[in-house]
């Protein structure tokens, strides 16, 4: 069961995406907002009493693409690249949880001092002074979308798998017999000849006739339905709508003020600069200069070793300081030296060449901000209040017009709306909204005339009335033509491309050369440079590249790509290419991650033998 979920991982693009998330994972940017209570969410992986759900799932995948197009750029998430995604998530997921529940089974743990130690010593966390700063942890929970529990769960979970596969399966040995053999693989070189065609270049003599018009109306008639289209009108209220109906009371205000009061505190900042000693000594001697008048750049550039920019450390707040330095230097008078003091990093001494006040904003200033921000945290506590106010009125006769006059709202119009999201026209300001699933299966759900439940968007909330239906119905033979015209050429071009391409491997199998069959058919020959297995010739894939590496010299292959069609023969082999020690030590390592990777999903397959282990592929989709 957990081997068949890696059969779906070939392709370059889906192997950088997958190789992308599972970087991601153990780096320990997990993925947060699971939702375990949602009514009717069923388990589709369970190993023992240990579920993950399929909402689980869901989300999971649709944040993973979300981060493979900001790093990829705007890619085209085709059904086979999905596939696989979601493949790896599962296998992934599988993993996590066979190791949990050995963990578990073994009595395996993490302390909370670990994780706590791992947290503070990771380095996109820790300060300009070396020192793990809360502001920078929380930006990065903040920016992954993860609390800060889910993120020390993940830590432990990795640290579990380390311990339980990693660990074990590191340092192998590759015997040297193995290394000589697959170094001669990688230096292995061939010449190919090949012939390309492509279904564009064949050429038409004829036009298509009144018969097989009719053939491809009456063979493709699912081709040529007109689909259900539906006109309709909604109203919007976002969350700002709501918000400015949220009564918001002056004590609540007065609290909100008190309780984040760091909000309006602007704090008093000074220019400093600083020289650090790694001892005493040399700190007293340094100080010793300041304190007879000499200028303490100079003194950091000779007796520190610093240069200009090391010592100046620009305006800073009390608290970007260490420990109680900080007090220390914001306690001192203008151009006062201060030090040596003692921390961590060794002995200090600083000085303050500059004061800038801080200063308070008056919550008469703030009211309205705060009354906004409150009123923003409480829409979701009076939403639907308001919702179930607008359905009773809907249901008790009032129209859409009605509740957007009472709402202080407009009302909205999209025509020609399909089940997939296209429409004839819609309001280019709602686009995302009425092009969402939701959307269209509210639309698509209700009779003429009706007006629907609230449908919940990241916007707000939706109502939608329909208007108007306009049933699925045959296109006619005339409007279908150009389809016709267009599925009739493309399959004539690719009739004649075939026909053409079997009588070339016809010529090539009977002992015709690739020069003899070209020439009979007017036909370019290219030959390739030298080709190691790992190199490629007209586009092919590195599978398409090992199979003619596999066959027999002058043994023809033809290989298609959509349109485009390749026969191709190994003409002869090559001297093979001298490999420098780098590349083969290189070689060598990769061969060692193969295996480790191997052993690590055999290893993770053997803990899961002992376990009950169930996956509802059907409901993944990843089976039929």
């Amino acid at each position: 069961m957990i081997t068949k979920l890696r059969k779906a991982q070939d392709s370059w693009v889906a192997k950088s995406i997958l190789v992308l998330t599972a970087l991601s994972f153990m780096s320990l940017f997990g993925i947060s907002g699971y939702i375990n209570s949602a009514a009717g969410n069923r388990a589709v992986i369970k190993v023992n009493d240990r579920t993950v759900s399929q909402l689980d799932i869901n989300q999971q995948l649709d944040q993973e693409i979300r981060t493979a197009q900001k790093l990829f750029g705007d890619i085209e998430v085709t059904d086979e690249i999905r596939g696989k995604m979601l493949a790896g998530l599962v296998q992934r997921e599988l993993n996590a949880m066979i190791a949990e529940e050995t963990a578990a089974k073994n009595k395996v743990s993490v302390s909370d001092a670990l994780v706590r130690r791992i947290i503070f010593s990771q380095a996109q966390f820790l300060d300009d002074n070396g020192q793990f700063s809360k502001e920078r942890f929380n930006y990065f929970l903040s920016q992954t979308n993860q609390s800060e529990r889910q993120y020390i769960d993940t830590i432990r979970g990795d640290l579990k798998k380390q311990y339980l596969v990693q660990n074990p399966v590191a340092g192998f040995n590759i015997p040297s017999v193995l290394k000589k053999y697959t170094a001669a693989a990688e230096a292995q070189r061939k010449v190919f000849k090949y012939i390309s065609l492509n279904d564009e270049d064949a050429i038409i003599d004829r036009e298509i006739s009144e018969e097989e018009i009719n053939q491809y109306y009456n063979d493709f008639s699912v081709e040529f339905i007109e689909p259900e289209t539906r006109d309709a009108e909604f109203i919007m209220l976002s969350t700002d709508d709501i918000a400015n109906r949220v009564d918001v009371s002056e004590d609540e205000i007065d609290e909100y003020y008190k309780n984040n009061l760091n909000q309006f505190v602007t704090p008093e900042t000074r220019h400093v600069l600083q020289m650090v000693f790694d001892n005493q000594e040399d700190a007293k001697a340094a100080k010793n200069a300041l304190d007879k008048g000499a200028d303490f750049y100079q003194v950091a550039r000779e007796k520190a070793g610093q240069t200009d920019e090391e010592t100046n450390l620009e305006y800073v707040s009390e608290d970007m300081l260490i420990g109680d330095i900080g007090a220390k230097v914001f306690a001192a008078k203008k151009n006062e030296a201060v030090g040596p003091m003692s921390s961590e990093l060794g002995w200090h001494i600083m000085k303050a060449t500059d004061i800038k006040a801080g200063s308070k904003k008056d919550e008469s200033k703030v009211k309205k901000q705060i009354k906004q921000t409150i009123a923003l945290e409480k829409v979701y506590e009076t939403a639907y209040d308001i919702v179930n106010d607008i359905e009773d009125k809907i249901g008790a006769g009032s129209s859409l017009e009605d509740i957007a006059q009472e709402m202080g709202v407009k009302t909205y119009r999209v025509k020609g709306l399909t089940e997939t999201g296209e429409a004839a026209s819609l309001p280019a300001s709602h686009a995302s909204v009425l092009t969402s699933s939701d959307f269209t299966d509210a639309v698509f759900s209700y009779n003429k005339g009706e007006i629907s439940q609230a449908v919940e968007t990241d916007e707000g909330f939706v109502f939608v009335k329909v208007d108007d239906i306009v049933d699925s119905h045959p296109q006619s033979v005339e409007t279908a033509l150009p389809k016709i015209k267009k599925m009739w050429k493309e399959n004539e071009k690719s009739a004649i491309t075939q026909e053409l391409i079997n009588d070339v491997m016809h010529d090539l199998e009977s002992g015709d050369n690739i020069h003899e069959a070209a020439d009979r058919y007017h036909l370019q020959v290219v030959t390739t440079e030298p080709l190691t297995r790992s190199q490629s010739f007209a586009g092919l894939s590195q599978a398409q590249m090992l199979e003619l590496f596999n066959d027999a010299t002058q043994s023809p292959k033809q290989i298609d790509r959509e349109t485009r069609h390749i026969i191709a023969v190994a003409d002869k082999e090559a001297q093979p290419r001298t490999l420098s020690a780098e590349e083969t030590d290189l070689i060598a390592k990769r061969l060692n991650l193969d295996l480790t990777q191997e052993a690590a999903a055999a290893l993770i397959n053997s803990y899961g033998k002992d376990y009950d282990v169930r996956i509802k592929y059907r409901l993944l989709g990843l089976a039929d």
